[in-house]
């Protein structure tokens, strides 16, 4: 289901917007021109990432310090801490709750005369 989020100047480069599509929430980026959007909540606890920090195209989760590749949703590195509090390696595992590391939720985006769309599942029923 294609859903408008916003318009082109709705989205500055390098500045994390949080908007709802279709009750989703959704976290979109311009990097180097093109628009990227992903779901809002860190694939770990499904906390959200509307905080976190973008460093290029690499988006930190605030609450656990796991990082993604904003562009691609891909998990870079798998909860680092707890609140902000970066934890000893050998603690990892034991915060990250047994969860896998797991990539955010992507979704397509498209910019068409300076509106922007993306892309999101179709809802069961």
């Amino acid at each position: 289901m294609r859903v408008k989020i916003g318009t082109s100047t709705d989205f500055p480069e390098s500045t994390l917007v949080s908007v709802t599509g279709d009750g989703i929430n959704i976290l979109a980026v311009r990097i180097n021109g093109s628009v990227y959007a992903v779901h809002a909540l860190c694939p770990h606890l499904n906390l959200s990432l509307r905080n976190g920090t973008l460093e290029g195209h690499v988006i930190t989760c605030p609450w656990h310090g796991s990082k993604f590749d904003i562009r691609t949703g891909k998990n870079l590195d798998w909860v680092q801490g707890i609140g902000g509090f970066k934890m000893p390696g050998w603690s990892r595992a034991l915060i990250a709750l047994g969860k896998e590391p797991t990539p955010l939720t992507t979704y397509p985006v498209s910019e068409e005369n300076g509106q922007v769309f993306v892309e999101l599942p179709k809802r069961p029923g």
